[in-house]
């Protein structure tokens, strides 16, 4: 009977914990949701947040992005939408092919050193290479291109992919390809055949965290684009620069369009997702 309280009480404080954690997290979401509702009078009386009880709500953040703003809008949104995507295909590609090879190969026993050189560049601050890529973008007439912006997130997601899709191909079982070899497949064929579905889990994975990284940058996009490719972490700080104070309500309507399409493919492909994070656990 003790045994039994105890347990209902540690079970308890955990649901508490975790409720009390999920509110703290949701907290931001919902106050962006009901600010996007907000009139730009309802900011400045005070902190409202119950809609129809403490403010009512309106449409005009809305209108501003969708009526008054939509072409100025669509620009930054489909530059974000081609360089995330462009950029973490070809990062995935080259990235899971090494991690493959590294996992594979013997490079007369420097793999290690080679998975570590790949990583130095992450242990870096990334500002620290914005001059470089400045003045190496200007004397390319790259500046304020997609092209640039591409190059920049590829090189930075795949050391980060070769990292991690090696210890995923060090997981899979060798004997299937092996067999595959002695059958009289080609290595192409192994890979693109055998290893890149068995790893598909780990490859979803990466690709979407690598999409992540490259939608919400901002420091490399604002050294590099300045009118034609601004992405949309950028837009969001024109809504500051342009007006001289923050306009809340329009950033918070911007901010739940410019997420949908990474929640759309997080939860259209959850389930890789989450085998593939925990594929080094259950190895272990």
């Amino acid at each position: 009977m003790k045994v039994s309280t105890q347990r209902r009480f540690i079970r308890g404080v955990s649901y508490a914990i975790l409720i009390l954690w999920s509110l703290t997290l949701v907290f931001p979401m919902y106050w962006v949701l009901i600010t996007s509702f907000k009139n730009p009078v309802d900011m400045s009386i005070k902190a409202t947040y119950m809609p129809f009880l403490d403010f009512e709500p309106g449409l005009h953040a809305w209108r501003y992005l969708f009526v008054e703003r939509l072409g100025w809008f669509m620009q930054p949104f489909s530059n974000s939408m081609i360089v995330a995507f462009v950029s973490s295909s070809i990062a995935l590609v080259v990235g899971s092919m090494a991690g493959y090879a590294l996992a594979r190969f013997d490079f007369n026993g420097k793999n290690n050193s080679i998975v570590l050189g790949f990583m130095a560049q992450r242990m870096f601050p990334g500002a620290l290479f914005i001059l470089a890529f400045l003045v190496m973008f200007r004397e390319l007439r790259l500046l304020d291109t997609k092209t640039a912006l591409v190059i920049v997130y590829a090189a930075g997601a795949i050391p980060f992919i070769v990292w991690v899709m090696r210890d995923f191909f060090e997981g899979l079982p060798v004997e299937i390809e092996e067999s595959a070899l002695i059958d009289g497949a080609n290595r192409l064929v192994v890979i693109f055949r055998i290893a890149m579905p068995l790893a598909a889990p780990g490859l979803v994975a990466v690709f979407v965290l690598s999409l992540i990284g490259a939608w919400n940058e901002y420091i490399v996009a604002l050294t590099l684009t300045f009118r034609d490719s601004i992405t949309i972490p950028l837009f969001m700080g024109m809504q500051v620069s342009q007006t001289g104070y923050t306009e809340w309500w329009n950033m918070s309507a911007i901010s739940l369009v410019s997420v949908i399409p990474v929640v759309t493919a997080g939860m259209a492909l959850e389930k890789y997702i989450t085998s593939g994070l925990t594929f080094g656990a259950l190895k272990g």
